[in-house]
C-alpha cells in the first residue's frame, strides 16, 4: 500500500480548488485534490508542502487532516491521506495539470473526479455542510428577522459562487440590501451568515463605500463571532478600509482582537494576514505601538510557509519604517 498525500486548499473565501489532471498522467481529464507521493523518510505534512509547491507553485499552510481514503486501483493499491490547507494566493502555476477551478465545498460533487478523491470531497463537504437548503430553517429573532426572512431563506438556498455574486452585485447599489447582509452575517443559522459575509466581502471588492458606517458594526460583533468563515469577510473588509475611518472609540477593540489572533496557536492563514494589516496601520495612528506589533507579527509567523513569512517581512519593514520616522521627529524637535 503507497501512502499519497492531498490537499483540499482553501482561500480567504472559504472557496476550494481543483485540478484536472492533463493528458499525460494516468485518469486524464479527472479532477482531483492535488498531491503526489511520500518520499522514503518523509513526513506526510512534509511531503503535501512539497508537492504543491512543485505542482502549484503556491504556499499554503496545514490547517487540518481528513480520514485516510484507502483505494486499489488494481495494479496498485493507495492509502490517500487528505490535508485542509490555506492560502492566500489565486492562481496557481499549472506543471502536471491543465485546468483548475475554485469552488464551494457543494460544487465538488458536480465535478467528475477521480475514485478517492470523491471519497475525500464527500468528507470535507460532510465537515462543511451547514444546513439541508431543502428544508425550512428557523432564524433567530432579532437582527436577522428584521432583516427579513425572506432574505435569509434565500442566502440559505445558495448553492454556487455565481449566485452570491449576484447578490453581492444588487447589494453593491443598493445600502439597504448592504444593511440586510450586515445583520444576517450574524445570525445563529451558520450557513445563512456564511453567505451573508461572503457577499460582503464580494461588495468590498465592487463598492467599499457602502460597507465605511459598518465598520464599527463588524467590530463590536468580531469577539463574538465563532464562524471562520464570518471572521475572515469582516477582517478582510476592516483590511480593505481607511483604518481613518474607523472610530476612535473602537481603535482599542481592534488593536486587542488582533493582537490577539497573532498569539493564537493555529489561527487560519487568511485572518493573520489581514490582522497583520490592521495593526501596521494602526500604528500608523499610535506609533507606541510598532514594538509590540512586531514581536507579535515575528512569533505569530515563525512557522509558518515561506509565503506568510514574506508577507510579515513587508509588514515588519514598515513598521521599522515608521519607528524611523517617529525617531527622526523626536530628533529634529529637540
Amino acid at each position: 500500500m503507497t501512502d499519497v498525500t492531498c490537499a483540499i486548499i482553501r482561500n480567504d473565501e472559504g472557496l476550494v480548488l481543483a485540478v484536472r489532471r492533463g493528458p499525460g498522467m494516468s485518469d486524464a481529464g479527472k479532477w482531483e485534490f492535488t498531491g503526489g507521493k511520500t518520499r522514503p523518510g518523509e513526513d506526510h505534512e512534509d511531503c503535501i508542502i512539497r508537492e504543491i509547491d512543485e505542482e502549484l507553485g503556491i504556499n499554503i499552510i496545514i490547517t487540518g487532516r481528513l480520514d485516510p481514503v484507502e483505494h486499489d486501483y488494481g495494479n496498485r493499491q493507495i492509502r490517500l491521506i487528505p490535508f485542509v490547507c490555506e492560502t492566500l494566493s489565486t492562481v496557481p502555476c499549472l506543471t502536471e495539470h491543465d485546468s483548475y477551478l475554485w469552488l464551494a465545498p457543494g460544487e465538488l460533487a458536480g465535478l467528475d473526479m477521480t475514485p478517492p478523491d470523491i471519497v475525500v470531497a464527500e468528507q470535507y463537504s460532510m465537515h462543511n455542510h451547514f444546513s439541508d437548503p431543502g428544508k425550512p430553517d428557523v432564524y433567530e429573532t432579532g437582527a436577522a428577522a428584521e432583516a427579513g426572512e425572506e432574505m435569509a431563506r434565500l442566502l440559505s438556498g445558495i448553492n454556487s459562487v455565481t449566485e452570491i455574486t449576484m447578490i453581492a452585485h444588487s447589494a453593491a447599489g443598493d445600502p439597504g440590501l448592504v444593511s440586510q447582509l450586515v445583520a444576517l452575517s450574524s445570525s445563529h443559522e451558520k450557513r445563512v451568515g456564511f453567505m451573508a459575509s461572503w457577499a460582503l466581502s464580494k461588495v468590498a471588492d465592487k463598492n467599499l463605500e457602502l460597507l465605511f458606517p459598518y465598520l464599527p458594526a463588524l467590530i463590536d460583533a468580531l469577539p463574538g463571532v465563532a464562524n471562520e468563515s464570518v471572521q475572515r469577510s469582516f477582517m478582510r473588509v476592516i483590511m480593505k478600509s481607511e483604518i481613518s475611518l474607523v472610530p476612535e472609540s473602537h481603535h482599542a477593540k481592534l488593536v486587542e482582537y488582533c493582537l490577539g489572533i497573532m498569539r493564537t496557536e493555529n489561527t487560519p492563514v487568511a485572518p493573520k494576514a489581514y490582522g497583520m494589516e490592521i495593526l501596521s496601520s494602526l500604528c500608523g495612528i499610535y506609533p507606541d505601538l510598532v514594538n509590540e506589533v512586531t514581536v507579535a507579527v515575528q512569533m505569530a509567523v515563525a512557522n509558518s510557509s515561506p509565503g506568510m513569512k514574506a508577507a510579515a517581512r513587508k509588514v515588519i519593514a514598515r513598521l521599522q519604517g515608521m519607528e524611523h520616522g517617529a525617531w527622526s521627529m523626536e530628533q529634529g524637535g529637540m
